[in-house]
């Protein structure tokens, strides 16, 4: 098992045994359980702006879920607050994903357990939420299936002190990406035309080394349905981006496309404007 899984696994075993010597009025939702896996709200701690939250869930051993761009096939989670009460803004903080699966069909994801940490913010910042969540997500093994749950979470005002659901978001929160930096960033983008074959973009980034597998992962416009980067075989830091998926007569010039780079298990994120 690579570190940073083992890592991981070791950080969910202390986060279960944390939640299991909390009180009866602990900050989660009862569990919704469905199939291949359950899901809950939990509520810990805040943040400078707002009432730190995330939506926790628990797969099957085996099942995975999927990140907010699901990869060759699958079903991306939506997540409607819109019936929560004194919610000025929600803000799905997403954990950087893995990617799985073989050269027929990879999807983006994450395995056996994860946590989404949410920003909230508040109409009211000393009046308390009540947190109402629509979720809908999928979950796969050898199937993949949808899952539907309606939650919903009292948050006092000024955000809940309740340690272990805390440290359940903390958990995934550290695995956020953040921003792109020196050393860890993309530093090139150049299109290549195809022959009898759609272009491609291929990209170069500086990745610091030692640190563990590394992989990218790139977002474009919501009516744009990018196949998945692949690794330029024996060129370290470069991976091909097919330009497929695209609506008919899209442009990409001045289209602003969104790069996640991981390494380990640390990751930066980054927006790049196309020029032609």
């Amino acid at each position: 098992m690579p570190l940073h899984s083992m890592k991981r696994l070791m950080l969910f075993a202390v986060s279960v045994a944390m939640l299991n010597t909390v009180p009866s009025m602990a900050a989660q939702s009862p569990w919704s359980e469905g199939y291949g896996g359950k899901m809950r709200l939990v509520a810990g701690g805040k943040f400078v702006d707002g009432v730190k939250a995330g939506l926790e869930i628990e797969m099957e051993p085996g099942w995975k879920t999927y990140w907010k761009v699901p990869g060759d096939a699958g079903i991306p989670p939506t997540l409607d607050f819109s019936a929560s009460t004194n919610v000025k803004n929600v803000e799905i903080l997403w954990p950087a994903p893995t990617r799985y699966g073989d050269n027929i069909s990879q999807l983006l994801g994450y395995k056996d357990w994860v946590t989404f940490p949410i920003r909230v913010i508040p109409h009211k910042a000393d009046q308390a939420v009540n947190l109402v969540l629509d979720a809908n997500v999928g979950l796969c093994s050898d199937l993949c299936v949808p899952v539907q749950a309606n939650l919903s979470l009292f948050v006092p005002a000024g955000g809940d002190k309740d340690g272990a659901s805390e440290f359940v978001i903390d958990r995934d929160l550290a695995l956020v990406p953040g921003k792109s930096e020196e050393g860890f960033r993309i530093t090139k983008v150049i299109r290549k035309k195809g022959l009898n074959a759609p272009d491609q973009l291929i990209i170069t980034a500086d990745i610091p080394k030692g640190m563990g597998k590394s992989d990218l992962f790139v977002e474009g416009p919501t009516d744009w349905y990018l196949p998945l980067p692949q690794p330029m075989k024996n060129q370290a830091g470069q991976f091909r981006l097919g330009l497929e998926g695209l609506p008919k007569e899209a442009k990409t010039k001045n289209v602003e496309l969104i790069f996640t780079l991981t390494n380990g298990e640390k990751a930066v994120e980054q927006t790049i404007l196309l020029t032609d």
